[in-house]
């Protein structure tokens, strides 16, 4: 831990634009170590874009057969 804190005693000393950097890289090695989920190393937006559609679930709901709900509300309507 003396490690860290003397690192982050130096980065205390640097401009701006060299911490942003260094965060960068820092930010950088943690995507490294650990991969987004399904494969893709990208942005969590673009990790969970990529597991879309891929699950299912048994619970149904309006969207499961959207056809029969519209055509039963259209009745109701008449």
């Amino acid at each position: 831990m003396d490690k860290v804190a003397e690192l982050v005693d130096v980065a205390r000393t640097l401009s701006r634009d060299d911490r942003r950097w260094l965060i960068g890289e820092l930010d950088a090695l943690e995507r490294e170590e650990t991969p987004a989920p399904g494969g893709v190393e990208a942005e969590p937006l673009a990790a969970l874009l990529a597991d879309s559609g891929t699950v299912h679930a048994e619970f149904t709901d309006l969207s499961t057969n959207k056809y029969a709900h519209v055509a039963a509300a259209s009745d109701r309507e008449r």
